[in-house]
């Protein structure tokens, strides 16, 4: 697709595959679920708290509260 940009350098590459590792090292503790809709909902918290943590949300209220308040919203919770 012409909207999709390929990074095709080694070094571009290393940046990708960090934050992907980074992403299992945080999960590897949690392994062993026994249905999909836990796993699902374990790693969807971990990206959303990950996206919080380097701003790519935009929090209608900082701090803590806004943080519960984002993931409470992408989970479909009442908080």
């Amino acid at each position: 697709s012409k909207d999709v940009e390929h990074r095709t350098s080694k070094y571009r590459k290393n940046v990708i595959a960090a934050d992907h590792g980074a992403l299992k090292r945080a999960i590897r503790p949690a392994r062993g679920f026994q249905r999909m809709t836990t796993a699902s909902a374990t790693i969807n918290g971990f990206e959303v708290m990950r996206m919080i943590r380097r701003g790519h949300y935009i929090l209608q209220q900082p701090g803590t509260a806004g943080e519960v308040r984002r993931v409470s919203q992408r989970f479909g919770l009442a908080a």
